[in-house]
């Protein structure tokens, strides 16, 4: 079946958050993130596919999987997909996805041991970054407090390939009402900052620790700063000044991770 051109309009329409919003549903784009949304629990309403792509021997075996699925498919021109593609090479399959949204329920806290919380983080880029890290290393799961991008946002879904299908994230979460309870659980909240105890070989992560990241222009914001058990810093050797919240992310949860294999 051919893309109507009331469906293609309606795709392009999820570019806009407030559409995404009330619609609920998002457009995963790519072969890889569209094999691991058929592995997951998210909901694929339909896929588009050029006639080029559908000659692509990874067709074949996805094609099977959306069909135990019943999950129908559609074709699309070069011109439609350049169209809705936020990409500069797109791959020539698209997907329309519900949005799953976590909750505290969904979630046995007392079992978790390591959790990333974003404080008004809201440059897509590096919030992508910061879930595909999180991902990569295994963290528990991600809190995005209030201010934070939208996590399906083209760009941040660009930027995780796929890992946002994989990991717990929360949305919108006050902080300030939240992070309290996780302290009440044992959890000690580490909050970065530029004068914060250096994290070095003899530096120890807590068994149960909640590392803050702050907005790329204030960091963590004053009140979520006054909640923080302590404050940690990476060690700079060069000029720099100072390293954006996805890098960041990376170079502290690897030492975290390494520490405590």
């Amino acid at each position: 079946m051919q893309l109507t051109k009331t469906q293609v309009k309606y795709l392009h329409s999820l570019s806009q958050k407030k559409i995404r919003s009330s619609e609920q549903k998002f457009i995963l784009e790519g072969w890889r993130p569209l094999v691991d949304a058929l592995a997951s629990d998210f909901k694929i309403e339909l896929i588009a596919v050029t006639e080029e792509q559908s000659a692509d021997p990874r067709f074949a075996g996805l094609a099977d999987r959306a069909r135990e699925k019943k999950i129908p498919f559609y074709s699309l021109s070069n011109a439609e997909l350049k169209y809705l593609s936020e990409t500069v090479h797109p791959q020539g399959v698209l997907a329309l996805v519900e949005q799953r949204r976590w909750t505290f329920d969904g979630l046995d806290v007392k079992s978790l041991k390591r959790i990333v919380a974003c404080d008004a983080v809201t440059d897509p880029g590096n919030m992508g970054t910061i879930l595909r890290t999180c991902d990569w290393f295994g963290i528990d799961a991600v809190l995005l407090g209030k201010g934070c991008v939208d996590m399906y946002n083209e760009k941040v879904i660009r930027a995780t390939a796929g890992s946002i299908l994989h990991l717990p994230i929360l949305e919108n979460i006050s902080l300030i009402h939240e992070l309290p309870k996780f302290k009440q659980n044992g959890f000690s909240l580490l909050a970065t900052a530029l004068d914060g105890k250096i994290l070095d070989r003899g530096y120890l992560f807590p068994a149960k620790s909640m590392l803050i990241l702050g907005s790329e222009a204030h960091g963590v914001s004053g009140e979520i700063f006054s909640l923080a058990d302590e404050t940690v810093t990476i060690p700079s050797y060069g000029k720099a000044e100072s390293l954006n919240a996805g890098t960041a992310c990376g170079i502290i949860i690897a030492q975290w991770r390494i520490q405590s294999a």
